[in-house]
């Protein structure tokens, strides 16, 4: 550790950089306690959870996953629903056409369209 931080004037720099490699690592970590230990210390969890999971366990099995809002919200953003179609009653297939109907086109679904011309189709 001495020679990564040496005296060449980059030791601020170093210290630095190893913190921001330690934060990396915490984020990807997780604290797991107990309802009894989260609930006795609420402040002090609350808060590592705006940095990590913090995985609430009771009776040893996880029970609870406590993350910030961010996070949250940056999960919930990427959500996709998987609909099999030949499962869903002729009502929801109608929602759905008529969700699928009314959505933005997005530039990439535009680039596709050419594929649907009757020129572009094979056998046709």
């Amino acid at each position: 550790m001495g020679r990564l931080l040496g005296s060449s004037g980059h030791s601020k720099w170093n210290l630095t950089k190893l913190g921001m490699l330690a934060n990396l690592a915490d984020m990807n970590a997780k604290t797991k306690i107990s309802a009894a230990e989260f609930q006795n210390n609420f402040g002090r969890y609350t808060d590592a959870a705006k940095q990590a999971p913090v995985v609430v366990t009771k009776y040893g099995r996880d029970e609870l996953v406590v993350l910030s809002a961010a996070e949250y919200e940056r999960m919930r953003a990427s959500f996709r629903r998987v609909v099999v179609l030949n499962e869903t009653t002729p009502d929801e297939a109608a929602e759905l056409f008529q969700a699928l109907a009314n959505a933005p086109r997005t530039p990439e679904a535009v680039a596709l369209d050419h594929l649907m011309d009757d020129d572009a189709r094979p056998g046709q």
